[in-house]
This record gives C-alpha cells, structure tokens and sequence, in this order.
C-alpha cells in the first residue's frame, strides 16, 4: 500500500508541474513575441526617419533585439527543457521490440502444443520499468533544475535591465553630444561677432595687431570645437544603433535632453538598501541553494536503488494467425530489484569532498555579490544627488555666465575692460552650459543605473 500511495503521489505533483510549466512556456513565449513585434514596428517606423525615437522605444527595440538579451532568453529555455527533462526519472519507461531469425537447418518449436520443425523463429515483446526509489537523488536532481531554472529567468531578466541601461546611457550620451553641438555652434557665433568687434576696434586705431590675431586663435578653436562636436554626435549614434541592431548610417531623431530633473525627494540610504532586490545576489543565492542540495545528493551514493520492472514476451517459429492467439501464447512477468553498491573505491568519497568545497566557494561568492549590490546602490545613489546638486550649480553659473560676459562685451567695447577679460567671460560660459548638460545626463543616468541595481526594470 505504500509503494502505490507514492506511486499516486508521484503522478499526480507530475501532472500539476508539467501543466504548471506549459503554461508559464505559452505565457513568456506570446509576451516575447508580442514585445518582438512592437520592437519591430518600432524599427520601421525609426529606420524611415518619420518619427521620434523616444527612450521608451529604444529600451523596447534593444529588449527584443540586443543579442545578450536574446542569448539570455533561450539559455533560459534550455534550462526550461532540462526541468522537464528532469521529471522523466519520476516516470516508467516503456519499450517494443520485434525480431526475426532464420537458421541455416530446422529447429524444433511449440505451437498449440505440437513440435514444428522450422526455420525461422519471430518474436514479439514488451517491457516496462518503474523506478520506486532512487536513493533520493532524482528529487535532488529536480530540484537543482527548477534552481537553475530560475537563476536562468533572473539571468535574462538582468540582462533585460542590463541592456536597458546601457541603451539609456547611449542615448542619454547622443542628446548631450546633440546639446553639446548646439552649445559649439553658439560659441562660435558668438566669437564671430566679437571678432567682427575686435577687427572694427582695429580699423579705428583701439585694438593691437595682438588682439586681431589672438581673436582668429579663438576662431579656429570653436571651428575645430564644432567639428569636434558633429563627430561626437555621429559617434554616439553609432553606438545608438548597434545596441538597437540597427545599420550604423540609420537617421532618427530623439528627444532633446532639456528639460530639468523633478522636485523630488529620495528616501533614506537605508530604505533604499532595505527594498533592493539585485538579482545578481539573487542569481548567486540560487547556485548556493544548488550547491547544498548537490552537497545532500553525495551522500545519496550511498542509498540503495529499487524499482519494478515487468514485460510480456512472444515467441515462435510461425507467425501468429491472429492477435488472440499471440496474446495466448505469449508470457507475462513482472518484479521488484534491488541494488546497492557498497564498493565503488573513492569516487562517492570525492563526490562528497566536492560538494562542500563547492558549496564553500559559493557562499564566498554570495558574500561578495551583496557587498558588490550594496557598493553599487550606495554609488548609484551618492549620484543622484551629487547631479542634483551640479545641476543646480551649473544652471546658476550660465545665468551669471551670461550676465557676466554680456557686461564684458560692452565694457570691452568702450574700452574698460581688456580682450582677455572677454574671452575668459565667454570661455566661461561655454564651460558652464556644458557642465550644466552634463549633469543632467548624469542624473537620469544614475537614476537608470540605480533602478537597474536595485532589480525594478523587467
């Protein structure tokens, strides 16, 4: 009675987990495709140049098409069939077999008990097993492969974070290069007109040769500075599109990086560290849990192994006329076996050595995982609000950078102030306004990067 209790059990937590399974493989399976076509519609509608590639998008398209993301997912569905390929040892085994043999002189056989001289012999059977108990390391096994299944799920779903962020990042990189060009073509607009000033101030006898020929300097270095700065912007784009999978020269326009970061206020350090949910930690706590089971799994070695095998044979030396007949003259057995090795010299011993010495190494690796999380939330988050701060400081510093070299410009039109003066006032103010978009560009990227860390991007 108990070997069927355990045989009812068995089938039954099989039947509710492969059920359980096919469901959650159709369910990730139409999300993927249904993001797969999003992304890719999203891409058309980019490659044509008549829309604008918003952030949202990007991190769509690059969830769907960045190769690691797409690495990560089917090394998940791989993990995915070998679960199920695990339940396998919970189920019996069946088997057909069929043979003919011909005899180079007559034989003797039975049929309908009468002596038939013949040739040939057939033969007809079936065979099934059934493993009752295993010495415990197929539940071992099982459980190890669901661990690796959902270390695998939390792999992808990093790698999703992963390239999230890096997308952002590259975008956040093109709208400040973008910015960055504007702010290189406004410089050299401005020295321009202060060159016209200088050589205007010159023709009257009030400017030195000096002053002509240090204003051309300054010329060709914002001439140089603004091609320096398209070459940024196409280098940026370029990056743009091969975490996006797209052809390197593809056109798109995004939204302009312009607008300021949100009145907030952070929560404290410690609630942030409280809630994170790393999945890198995450993924390192599952090998561990994998690690003590394979630690357990050792010293099943040394459990003995039982199971019930039976078959049903036919066999003779002429066909059977009908299947009623076969089924008559055929055999039936069936039995229980045991097996149990006492001796197999040192492997079960190194087994049980490399288990610990494994689960040993990876309780390390936790270890250093959550500090590595904790130093990466800590970083993300002194981040934020040292951008917050830079942000308003640099949005300070181009107002009076303004202010400071509008003044300079007319007091060295009447002769007040000197042409250095002027030019460290619009030096300046091309640091300032560069500053300021750079420390825009570092706030959404720290706060990226702490989403990431703290595993709530999916």
């Amino acid at each position: 009675m108990k070997t069927n209790n355990s045989h009812d059990t068995k089938n039954e937590i099989c039947e509710n987990i492969l059920h359980e399974t096919l469901v959650k493989c159709v369910f990730w399976q139409m999300l993927f495709a249904m993001i797969l076509s999003l992304s890719t519609a999203f891409a058309q509608t980019i490659r044509s140049g008549d829309d604008i590639l918003t952030i949202w998008e990007a991190e769509s398209i690059a969830a769907a098409q960045n190769p690691s993301v797409i690495n990560a997912f089917q090394q998940y569905k791989k993990s995915e069939a070998m679960y199920l390929s695990a339940w396998s040892q919970f189920m019996p085994d069946l088997s057909g077999s069929m043979s003919w043999r011909r005899y180079d002189r007559d034989m003797l056989s039975f049929r309908n008990e009468t002596l038939v001289r013949t040739r040939n012999n057939y033969s007809f059977g079936l065979s099934g097993s059934f493993p009752i108990f295993s010495g415990g390391k197929d539940y071992i096994s099982l459980q190890q492969a669901k661990l690796n299944k959902d270390a695998q799920w939390i792999a992808y779903l990093d790698a999703r974070a992963k390239s999230s962020y890096d997308v952002v990042s590259a975008y956040l990189s093109l709208a400040e290069a973008i910015m960055q060009e504007n702010i290189a073509k406004q410089s050299l607009e401005r020295i321009l007109d202060e060159q016209k000033i200088v050589e205007q101030k010159f023709s009257l006898g009030k400017a030195s040769e000096m002053e002509v020929s240090k204003m051309r300097v300054q010329v060709a270095q914002r001439q140089l500075s603004e091609i320096q700065a398209k070459n940024l912007v196409i280098r940026q784009r370029e990056q743009l599109c091969a975490l996006l999978d797209f052809p390197l020269d593809t056109i798109f326009q995004i939204d302009p990086l312009s607008a300021p970061p949100p009145e907030e206020t952070l929560p404290p350090l410690e609630q942030i560290l409280s809630q994170q949910r790393n999945r890198s930690l995450a993924q390192a706590q599952k090998n561990l849990q994998s690690a003590r089971l394979q630690k357990l799994s050792s010293w099943f070695n040394y459990m003995p192994r039982i199971s019930f095998s039976a078959g049903w044979n036919w066999s003779g030396g002429q066909l059977p006329e009908s299947f009623s007949m076969m089924t008559d003259e055929g055999s039936f057995s069936y039995g229980l076996s045991l097996s149990w090795t006492i001796f197999s010299g040192t492997s079960r011993i190194a087994d049980v050595m490399n288990s610990k010495a494994s689960e040993l190494q990876l309780s390390i690796g936790v270890k250093q995982a959550k500090i590595s999380a904790e130093q990466g939330i800590r970083e993300a988050y002194r981040g934020i609000l040292e951008a917050l701060a830079s942000y308003k400081l640099y949005d300070a510093q181009v107002s009076d950078a303004k202010l400071t070299l509008s003044a300079a410009r007319k007091q060295y039109e009447i002769g007040v102030s000197t042409l250095i003066e002027l030019l460290d006032a619009e030096l300046a103010l091309e640091q300032a306004q560069l500053q300021h978009i750079s420390a825009l560009a570092n706030y959404h990227r720290a706060k990226t990067q702490l989403r990431w860390l703290m595993g709530e991007q999916e």
